[in-house]
C-alpha cells in the first residue's frame, strides 16, 4: 500500500518505481500471450525483458515509449508496426546508475529521438518545439547540475532519494525562444522516468534544486494515479488558470497545485540547512514566496471545480496540511 505522506520519501519512490516497472511488464506479458503464434517477435528475449522489469531493473524512458508506441499499433491492427517495434522493445537494456544525463542528440538516443519528441509534445493546448543544445549550453548545464545535485543531496538527502528512484533519465534540450510557449521542463507517463529540462534555463543551483524538486513531483503524482487517476474532469473540460495563462484540464492544475507546494518545500528546506550564499539566500526566499501564492491561486480553482477521486482528495490534503503548517 502506497502512502501519499507529503514529504519526499525514497524508499515510497523506489516502490513507486518497482510498482510501474512490475505493471509493464504484467502487461508485455499478456501482450506476448495473445500474439503468440501471430506476430513473429523473439519470445526468448520478451521473457527476459520481462523477468529484468519484474526484478526492478531500471530501464529507460525508451522502453516505455516503445511499448505505448506498440499498444497503439495493436489497437490499429497495424502488424508491420508492432512487429518493428517489438524488435525494437526486446532489445531494450537497463542502466547501471540511477539516472543518466544526455542531450537530446546524445548517440544512445539516436534511434529514440522522434518518440520522445512526440511523447513530450502531445498537449494539443500547449504546442512547443524542443531541439538538441549546442554543446557549450550542454557542458555548462551539466557542470551546473552536478552542483546542484550536490548540495540537494547535502541539503535536503531524502528529496535527493527521492528523485534517484523516480528519474532515470535527465535530457537536455532546448526551446524556441521566439515562440508563444516556453519550455522550461516536463515529463510524461508515457516515458516514465525521463525528465526533460531546457540547458538553457534554471540560471543557478537553487532554480535548479527547485525545477528537480518540480519535476520529479510530476513523476511521484504520475505513480499515485497509476491505479485510480487524481481527478474525475473531463479532460476536455477547460477551467481558468490561475498558474497559466491559457486555460487547463483540471488535471493540470491539479499537479501544478501540488507541484507548487513540493517547490515550496524543497525552498524552505534549503534556507533552512543554512548552506546558502546570500544572494542563493535572497533568492530561495523569493521562490518560496512565489510557490506559495502559486499554491494557493489552483487551490482555489481545485477546490472549488475539482472532482477530485479517493487518490486525489488524500493527495491534495496532504499538500494542503503542509501549507497550513507553514
Amino acid at each position: 500500500m502506497i502512502d501519499f505522506k507529503f514529504p519526499p520519501c525514497g524508499i515510497r519512490a523506489k516502490a513507486i518505481n518497482r510498482r510501474m516497472r512490475c505493471s509493464l511488464a504484467e502487461s508485455l506479458d499478456y501482450i506476448a500471450t495473445q500474439i503468440n503464434g501471430q506476430i513473429d517477435f523473439d519470445t526468448k528475449a520478451m521473457t527476459q525483458l520481462i523477468t529484468g522489469l519484474n526484478q526492478g531493473d531500471k530501464f529507460p524512458p525508451s522502453t516505455f515509449a516503445i511499448y505505448t508506441e506498440l499498444v497503439l499499433a495493436l489497437d490499429s491492427d497495424n502488424i508491420d508496426s508492432a512487429t518493428q517495434l517489438l524488435k525494437e522493445l526486446v532489445q531494450e537494456r537497463p542502466q547501471d546508475k540511477n539516472w543518466q544525463l544526455l542531450a537530446l542528440d546524445d548517440a544512445k538516443l539516436t534511434a529514440h529521438v522522434a518518440r520522445y519528441i512526440n511523447l513530450m509534445d502531445a498537449d494539443p493546448l500547449a504546442r512547443f518545439e524542443i531541439f538538441s543544445p549546442t554543446p557549450k549550453t550542454a557542458s555548462c548545464f551539466r557542470e551546473r547540475l552536478e552542483r546542484s545535485y550536490r548540495l540537494l543531496s547535502a541539503a535536503i538527502p531524502e528529496l535527493a532519494a527521492e528523485f534517484d528512484a523516480l528519474v532515470s533519465q535527465i535530457i537536455m534540450v532546448e526551446g524556441d525562444s521566439t515562440a508563444e510557449y516556453q519550455f522550461d521542463g516536463g515529463s510524461s507517463y508515457m516515458l516514465w522516468g525521463g525528465l526533460f529540462l531546457n540547458a538553457s534555463s534554471h540560471e543557478n543551483e537553487v532554480a535548479l534544486i527547485e525545477v528537480m524538486a518540480h519535476e520529479s513531483a510530476h513523476i511521484l503524482l504520475f505513480g499515485f494515479a497509476s491505479d485510480e487517476a487524481l481527478v474525475n474532469n473531463d479532460d476536455d473540460t477547460l477551467y481558468q488558470s490561475p498558474l497559466r495563462v491559457d486555460s487547463r484540464p483540471m488535471d493540470g492544475i491539479y499537479h501544478a497545485t501540488y507541484v507548487s507546494a513540493r517547490m515550496h518545500w524543497a525552498m524552505s528546506k534549503l534556507l533552512a540547512s543554512g548552506v546558502l550564499n546570500d544572494s542563493d539566500h535572497l533568492y530561495a526566499e523569493s521562490a518560496m514566496l512565489r510557490d506559495q501564492k502559486n499554491f494557493e491561486a489552483g487551490y482555489s480553482v481545485v477546490k472549488q471545480y475539482g472532482d477530485l477521486t479517493p487518490t486525489g482528495l488524500s493527495v491534495m490534503k496532504s499538500a494542503r496540511e503542509y501549507m497550513d503548517s507553514i
